[in-house]
């Protein structure tokens, strides 16, 4: 199925890029975030893995 993901380097939490891609894609060096239906997700956003969302900032406190 095609989903969009998020592509983050390991170790990050920087978004460099937005794809479109099959769910069994894979990257090495990457990890991919699914961009679920109404999430705010661009190039240069941050990763929250506490709750899941982007943010602007790497604080997470402007989404």
């Amino acid at each position: 199925m095609i989903k969009s993901y998020a592509l983050i380097a390991n170790e990050t939490i920087l978004v460099v890029n937005t794809i479109v891609a099959d769910e069994t894609f894979q990257i090495e060096g990457y990890y991919l975030i699914e961009i679920l239906d109404g999430i705010l997700c661009q190039t240069g956003m941050y990763y929250n893995k506490g709750d899941g969302f982007f943010y602007y900032d790497d604080a997470f406190t402007i989404s």
